[in-house]
């Protein structure tokens, strides 16, 4: 194993956005390996069960909101050990379960699912960042993710737009300018992301161009995540009312005023 894996920084990430290390909980309500979520059948009964679960109104707001908690659980760890440790990490799919453990055996309370891992590997980068970074991003994108949420959006009937700036609002605040440290550190953050939103082609993330671009806006010639969403994710139909974020917020209110 990486030392990387036992040291305090990658433990701080676990910790901060739930991972589970090791096998899912015995009792979970429900489990489910991210392997298996790239088969349309099989994604397509998770979603329907998830869906009854969350109480959602539709399979399209189940998707929506399963793509948002894969940012959180799974895309925003790895890109956070890339960017900030400098390390390649892979969760090995066949491995990595999404589970719900019963709502009283579990502190947070939520019907959404955690994350389970195991056998994780993680690599140094070293050398050509640029060769190293396209690597690493092809990885967790055109192989792992986005076969999966093609397979969402095969499901339910929702645009891909959506689901990528569901992944994007997990990972653009991670380069927040506040974030960085040093100048050098500074530079690092700004590489990445305007590789990962600017640079990157589409075959780094499986599809035609860069799904990412159109989320973000050039600040004081510095590309940063837009600070409202294009797409709307369905939220409000789960709880009642929008998010800050969310474009139909001023329609609503417009609609008020008339």
């Amino acid at each position: 194993m990486n030392l990387y894996l036992s040291t305090e920084l990658w433990k701080e990430i676990v910790e901060d956005h739930s991972i589970l290390l090791g096998e899912p909980p015995e009792h979970s309500v429900r489990s489910i390996a991210l392997s298996e979520l790239h088969d349309e059948e099989a994604c397509r009964e998770y979603i329907r069960w998830f869906q009854d679960y969350i109480d959602a109104l539709d399979m399209k707001v189940a998707a929506s909101m399963l793509a948002k908690r894969l940012g959180y659980l799974w895309t925003a760890p790895l890109v956070t050990a890339m960017t900030f440790h400098h390390q390649h990490v892979t969760f090995q799919l066949e491995n990595s379960f999404l589970y719900h453990p019963r709502l009283k055996e579990h502190e947070e309370g939520t019907r959404f699912p955690f994350l389970a891992v195991n056998g994780l590997r993680a690599e140094a980068l070293t050398g050509d960042r640029d060769v190293w970074r396209e690597k690493a991003i092809q990885e967790m994108f055109a192989v792992q993710l986005t076969p999966l949420l093609k397979a969402l959006t095969a499901i339910a009937p929702l645009s891909m737009s959506i689901l990528w700036e569901n992944i994007m609002v997990r990972i653009g605040r991670l380069f927040a300018p506040d974030e960085a440290g040093t100048e050098q550190e500074s530079q690092i953050i700004r590489e990445d992301f305007s590789y990962l939103t600017q640079g990157a082609s589409g075959e780094v993330f499986g599809v035609r161009k860069n799904p990412l671009t159109r989320f973000t806006e050039c600040k004081d010639d510095v590309h940063v995540a837009k600070s409202e969403r294009i797409t709307c994710c369905f939220y409000y139909q789960m709880s009642g009312e929008y998010c800050l974020k969310c474009p139909k917020i001023d329609n609503e209110n417009e609609s008020q005023l008339q």
